[in-house]
């Protein structure tokens, strides 16, 4: 491909077979074969090595997929917030989830909730306030006292 991309610029036009083959020492049909190989799509299938079990997809990494401990992590933290969102009457969870946008549910501002359950903005912000003490009261009841060492 350098040397293609090097004959190029000198011509001014992409080079021939012929060019190519004479300029890299290879007889062109070598030269076809190494060309054709070098497009080939490779299959995520295909072993790594002739020895190896283990297809090429299975050593590429996928950068967007979550790592083993980050998907513990947030399975805790939404078990945790489940547990938490139980203590609020369907009113206030619905308050909850929809202005902080849990559950896959956007989240809305006051003036949207409000108008969907057919109060005020300010109503609602004190309704998502009491969810909030209601919900830190719980997370307080929850969390145990270490116990003093002896």
């Amino acid at each position: 491909r350098r040397i293609s991309a090097l004959l190029s610029e000198c011509l001014g036009r992409e080079p021939s077979e012929e060019e190519l083959s004479e300029e890299l020492g290879l007889p062109r049909r070598k030269l076809s074969l190494l060309t054709r190989a070098s497009q080939r799509p490779v299959s995520l299938d295909a072993p790594v090595n002739e020895d190896d079990t283990v297809g090429l997809g299975d050593v590429i990494g996928d950068e967007k997929a979550l790592s083993p401990l980050d998907t513990l992590v947030a399975k805790n933290i939404h078990d945790q917030l489940e547990d938490l969102l139980a203590v609020l009457d369907p009113r206030e969870r619905q308050i909850i989830e929809e202005r902080f946008g849990l559950d896959g549910i956007e989240s809305r501002t006051l003036e949207e909730v409000g108008g969907e359950l057919g109060v005020t903005r300010e109503r609602i912000r004190q309704l998502q306030n009491l969810a909030v003490k209601k919900m830190r009261a719980a997370l307080r009841k929850k969390e145990k006292p270490l116990p003093k060492a002896v």
